[in-house]
């Protein structure tokens, strides 16, 4: 007698969160034999399905399999009376040869004929078989092969599993039989989250809250919901302010869940693996057979990955691995209860082992588990500069911060590697006193006959003239910077430290300033080469990037991109792989504005969205300032005005404030924000940017200068003052000619074009719109023109040249006759109120977390008791944050406070 309760789909939730990315790839196609969703438990295969077949007509059967069903007869018998459910009195043959001692291969025959039969008429079935896993008896597989094999059509089998079954799956995938999913697939991106949360649990959190639950689990489904059970034990008023952490706080059930669900139904080799392995943030077989004192890591990690057991591989070829972070800390827990001394040992074996073959990273990572602070102190002695200038230098700062002050006073090589890390965040406020105590401690160490090497203190005082040489730069003195770094390029041949790199980005920094684009570009390939012998990813990245801004502006797209993609690809080729990639805020920001300029808007998007978690996070001023221009830039083209100026307002902000510990000028963030607002007809406010900018650029750079008077030139032609504007550009014209600054030489031609042919000088016009064109379209530019007014039509109109290619012109065309470029974008003409058009109304300083925190309780009308007690503070603390609140705001009392907090978009 067969257990119907077996051939029960689960029941469907009309609440539960629709998968329409999914559903559709669950769709039959013609030839598909068999849809397999493998991924590990708690990722949503069978709910995937079960709401699949009840939004969808198609008739199924379905069969739930256990551990009992690993046995040839049992199976088929099962698999006759599931096709039963859906096709009655079918399976009679078949359940004669199973009955009987024939081979199970004919009553396979039987099932494949009987359908057959039946698909005749145009019938259609879907035979959906869950947790197949539990079936590896090799004779069922290998019956099962059969069967598909000659399947007919209008039947196709779908599986769910917690990994690959050992069918013959590539054979099939070749002749197009076979689609899959994945755990990559089944994830929960964050919009579905949002509404898992919010909708189907009927929780209350915040944005905030659902990303970093999000980022915490990545995605694994059954992870969100045991944080979705912790949050509803909360009361509703009160889920919005429990973090991540307090949600995972009691990490009991999901640890009940990964070793019940998971690590008992595995054999004890495997389990002892994942165990002993847990304290590993990356892992190879190599290291793990140091750990385990085994030599079959490499075995099990191929049977890790065909089980779909939680292993993510850091590489293409497979070598390096992680775990996925909350089924690691599960199995870590584990064994830190259950063999404390045993997980010592092992912590002391990958020590070892990783120090002997230079993996620093993951060395220092073992020490700081187990709290070994002298020993931490030892290994970033001697690799801490190569980490820093690997791109690592966050996580320097984070383990250096762990060395007690005792450890850290001592050592002048460990107060340096805080100021380098420091600069590497480009929080160049912070390095000025750190760098007066260290000369005091080495001045200190020579007095008391510390042995010191010579080496050592010659690496030391070039490393020092080096900063120095920065923050001179940072405060505009650059007859300083020049000279302290033209003294570090003396010292350098005698010392050990990789510095020529971030020696020869300075003095690039300098030359690009002053608008000296070809000493600039000698001096960064300098920065490249050395950058790549020193194994400094960072410096290379960055002078890569700053080269293809100049090539940008001298007109060289094409050579920006080469030399952006290739020094990535050099990145990505000699990084380490177990480690995060180093992304450069110059290098992503010049791509994505090359693409911007070539209205290829979804490629540039690629490339700013990997900045955008750095202004999520909080990041250095000049990053925040360059990420957000660049948004601004791809907003203004696709006509999102009131965006863009967002961005702009944003960027501003941080340049006031933060203008002396900028080591670089950044492009006018005054030029772009007049430019929007001359699109949505603000030409007074225009002009009051404007002038702002320019009495704030005295002394920047020739480029800002140019852009700047670009821009006056362009609310000189939009109030009809065509003899100014011609002024404007003449003087333009001379200054970017002798420095080929081509980017800004097609823009002067370009606008002087649209004046003569709005004074009706038409001859002139068609001169100067070839002009433009003619090194315009050697490139591929085409927002330069698309971002101006209307009048470009005009002058565009002229245009005759027989040698601009087709195909250019074309794309000229498309982008000119495309109002909103992006999906949804739509052209924004106004602004939101006045608020927004308020140049002056800025904090002048953001709130902190906890102070935008007691903002938002201040708002729901709590005292300060209750705000207190809601925040777990003392009320004096509260009365502080409300002091500070107000002083950035500039209020005087809480009326006046929510008031302007509403002005700035803070509540």
């Amino acid at each position: 007698m067969l257990l119907k309760t077996k051939f029960l789909a689960p029941a469907y939730n009309t609440r539960s969160v629709g998968r329409d990315r999914l559903l559709a790839r669950l769709a039959p196609r013609s030839a598909r034999k068999l849809m397999l969703i493998s991924a590990p438990a708690g990722y949503g295969k069978t709910t995937l399905v079960s709401q699949w077949l009840h939004t969808h007509e198609r008739p199924f059967c379905w069969l739930s399999l256990d551990e009992h069903d690993n046995q040839s007869n049992r199976f088929w018998h099962y698999f006759v009376g599931a096709i039963e459910t859906a096709i009655p009195g079918f399976g009679e043959e078949a359940r004669r040869h199973l009955d009987s001692e024939v081979t199970n291969e004919a009553s396979v025959t039987a099932i494949i004929n009987e359908l057959n039969d039946w698909c005749l008429t145009g019938n259609e079935l879907s035979i959906v078989l869950d947790d197949f896993h539990n079936i590896q008896n090799h004779d069922v597989l290998r019956e099962f092969a059969y069967f598909i094999d000659f399947l007919p059509l209008n039947i196709e089998v779908i599986i769910t599993t917690r990994y690959e079954p050992r069918l013959p799956i590539s054979r099939w995938s070749v002749k197009n039989w076979v689609d899959q999913l994945y755990s990559s697939d089944l994830v929960f991106s964050y919009e579905e989250s949002r509404t898992f949360f919010n909708h189907y649990m009927g929780l209350a959190l915040t944005d905030k809250q659902i990303e970093q639950i999000f980022r915490r689990t990545e995605g694994w489904i059954a992870a969100m919901q045991l944080a979705a059970i912790s949050a509803s034990a909360t009361q509703v008023n009160e889920q919005r302010y429990l973090s991540a952490e307090q949600l995972f706080a009691d990490e009991r059930h999901f640890s009940d869940y990964v070793l019940s669900e998971i690590l008992d139904h595995q054999n004890e080799t495997i389990r002892n693996f994942l165990l002993d392995t847990s304290c590993l943030l990356r892992l190879n077989a190599q290291l793990c057979d140091a750990v385990r004192e085994q030599s079959d890591s490499q075995t099990i990690l191929e049977q890790l990955m065909d089980a779909n057991l939680f292993l993510i591989p850091l590489d293409h070829k497979n070598e390096w691995f992680r775990y996925h972070d909350m089924f690691r800390e599960s199995l870590l827990n584990k064994i830190k209860h259950s063999a404390p001394a045993r997980l010592r040992v092992l912590q002391q074996r990958a020590v070892a082992y990783l120090t002997a073959h230079d993996l620093a990273h993951e060395a220092i990572e073992q020490v700081v588990q187990v709290e070994d602070w002298e020993q931490l102190a030892g290994l970033l002695e001697k690799t801490g500069n190569r980490l820093i200038h690997e791109g690592n230098h966050i996580a320097v700062l984070h383990w250096l911060n762990k060395i007690p002050d005792a450890l850290m006073s001592k050592s002048p090589r460990l107060q340096m590697l805080v100021i380098w890390a420091l600069f590497f965040s480009n929080r160049l406020d912070e390095i000025q006193p750190l760098l007066d105590t260290l000369e005091a401690l080495i001045d200190q160490q020579r007095l008391d006959n510390v042995e010191t090497s010579a080496h050592e203190l010659i690496d030391l005082h070039s490393e020092i003239s080096l900063i120095r040489s920065y923050l001179a730069r940072s405060q505009a003195d650059f007859s300083s910077a020049s000279r302290l770094t033209r003294q570090v390029l003396d010292e350098l041949d005698h010392t050990n430290m990789p510095l020529k790199s971030v020696t020869y980005y300075g003095i690039g920094l300098d030359n690009y300033t002053v608008g000296d684009l070809q000493s600039a570009e000698a001096a960064l390939k300098s920065a490249i080469e050395h950058g790549k012998t020193e194994k400094n990813y960072t410096t290379v990245l960055s002078s890569s990037g700053l080269l293809g801004w100049i090539y940008f502006y001298q007109g060289k797209m094409e050579l920006a991109l080469e030399t952006g993609i290739h020094n990535q690809q050099w990145n990505v080729s000699y990084a380490d792989p177990s480690q995060p990639r180093v992304i450069s805020c110059w290098q992503n920001s010049v791509l994505a504005m090359i693409y911007i300029e070539k209205a290829e808007f979804t490629i540039a998007e690629t490339y700013i969205n990997p900045l955008l978690k750095h202004l999520q996070i909080g990041t250095e001023p000049s990053l925040h300032i360059i990420i957000q221009y660049i948004r601004a830039s791809f907003l203004f083209a696709q006509k999102r005005f009131v965006d863009a100026i967002s961005c702009l307002d944003d960027a501003l902000r941080v340049y006031q404030n933060k203008k002396d510990v900028l080591t670089f000028e950044p492009p006018s963030l005054g030029a772009l924000k007049a430019r929007c607002l001359i699109a949505i007809g603000q030409h007074e406010k225009a002009r009051a940017v404007l002038q702002d900018a320019t009495e704030r650029a005295h002394h920047s750079a020739p480029l800002v200068s140019e852009d700047l008077l670009l821009t006056q030139a362009r609310i000189e032609i939009a109030d009809k003052q065509y003899d100014k504007a011609r002024e404007t550009l003449r003087e333009l014209l001379t200054a970017v000619s002798e420095k080929s600054h081509i980017y800004h030489l097609i823009q002067v031609h370009a606008l002087n074009a649209i004046v003569a042919a709005l004074c009706g000088d038409l001859e002139q016009a068609r001169t100067d719109i070839h002009r433009s064109l003619a090194l315009a379209a050697k490139e591929g530019f085409i927002s330069v023109y698309s971002n101006e007014s209307r009048d470009i039509t005009k002058a565009l109109a002229l245009c005759d040249d027989p040698t601009l290619s087709d195909d250019y012109l074309k794309r000229l065309n498309t982008a000119l006759g495309t109002q909103a470029p992006a999906q949804k974008a739509v052209k924004q003409t106004e602004l939101p109120g006045a608020s927004a058009l308020v140049n002056k109304l800025q904090l002048l300083e953001p709130l902190s977390q906890r102070e935008q925190e007691v903002l938002e309780l201040i708002d729901k009308g709590l005292a300060n008791k209750e705000i207190a007690q809601k925040l777990d503070l003392a009320p004096a603390t509260v009365k502080a944050h409300i002091r500070n609140i107000y002083g950035k705001i500039q209020a005087k009392s809480r009326t006046e406070a929510l008031s302007k907090a509403r002005q700035f978009g803070l509540i």
